[in-house]
């Protein structure tokens, strides 16, 4: 009786996954997707607005007033991930958030074009429309790296550079004019993506890992499920091009601010020595290393990084009057 009890199970399990397996197989999900209007319900900010750019549906917010200061947030993150610095830094500033496209509720690009160029034209074309003629910009990992290219290819419209763990270095795509050639397996993640695949990726990304929330778990989770991302996530990996990243970097003018964690597992704490190193143009650098933290010094550490940033950009302000 027991040996026919174990055998109606293991064929149970062997059917159900082959069932699982198959479905994969015709394209389905697990979890499947979740709604466009689910997720907005759960996550629209008060203050959250959309603008249609080229066929993208950008989400971003804007808010406060005085001198613009243009956030720009890492890959998987979102806009809401720098709600602290808003808190912080609004009663003196107009803060400008935005979705990266694949990203939070900025929808996927109907040209599934994610290169480095199309998301410049973007945020450049949302910038212009909202009148914005002079900024400072602060970019976190992925939004670190873009906020390079921007100052790059507007030189006298940044007055102000925050990089906080930029990507840019990273020795696995630096100086590539190539995509970074990834496994077939890798699609895997565009069909299979529990909740435990985030929950890694940010506790590989924080310097204490008891520190991440599950709201915040929950919310880069939920997401990632929305509608299109996942697959608009793996086509921005696949399309990263770094170029002649040195070379760029060379070419900032502007002060710059660089935020770099200690325990930084993703990009090492060495290449923060580097970055300032290859800042030769800059008219300013200063440094800010945190002995506690990790990649992901705004989900981590946001208060203590936005009232350094505050600090940073106030003495800048009272040169300006």
């Amino acid at each position: 009786m027991i040996k026919k009890f174990f055998k109606v199970t293991l064929i149970t399990g062997v059917s159900i996954l082959g069932l699982f397996l198959m479905s994969l197989f015709f394209g389905a999900r697990y979890p499947m997707d979740k709604s466009v209007q689910e997720i907005e319900t759960k996550y629209l900010e008060d203050s959250s607005s959309f603008m249609n750019i080229d066929g993208v549906n950008i989400h971003y917010t804007d808010e406060g007033t005085g001198p613009v200061i243009l956030l720009l947030h890492a890959n998987y993150a979102n806009l809401i991930d720098w709600r602290p610095w808003v808190e912080i830094l609004s009663p003196n500033y107009r803060i400008i958030r935005l979705d990266i496209p694949g990203h939070g509720l900025t929808e996927a690009d109907p040209l599934n074009d994610y290169s480095m160029p199309r998301t410049l034209f973007l945020i450049e074309t949302l910038i212009s429309s909202l009148g914005i003629k002079q900024l400072s910009i602060v970019g976190a990992s992925l939004g670190g790296t873009i906020g390079i290219h921007f100052t790059y290819n507007n030189p006298e419209t940044v007055d102000n550079l925050i990089l906080v763990s930029p990507g840019a270095l990273n020795p696995r795509v630096r100086g590539s004019n190539e995509p970074a050639k990834l496994p077939k397996a890798f699609n895997l993640m565009t069909q299979i993506t529990p909740r435990s695949l985030v929950k890694g990726l940010l506790t590989g990304g924080f310097g204490d890992p008891s520190n991440i929330s599950e709201e915040l778990i929950t919310r880069w989770h939920d997401l990632l499920l929305r509608e299109g991302q996942r697959d608009a996530q793996m086509a921005r990996m696949r399309q990263y091009v770094s170029g002649d990243i040195d070379q760029v970097i060379k070419q900032v003018k502007s002060p710059v601010l660089i935020m770099w964690g200690k325990k930084n597992s993703v990009v090492p704490v060495e290449l923060a020595y580097e970055m300032k190193n290859l800042l030769v143009n800059s008219s300013s650098i200063e440094m800010i290393i945190y002995e506690s933290g990790g990649h992901q010094l705004v989900q981590e550490l946001g208060q203590e990084t936005a009232v350094d940033a505050l600090e940073y950009l106030v003495q800048f302000n009272k040169e300006a009057m």
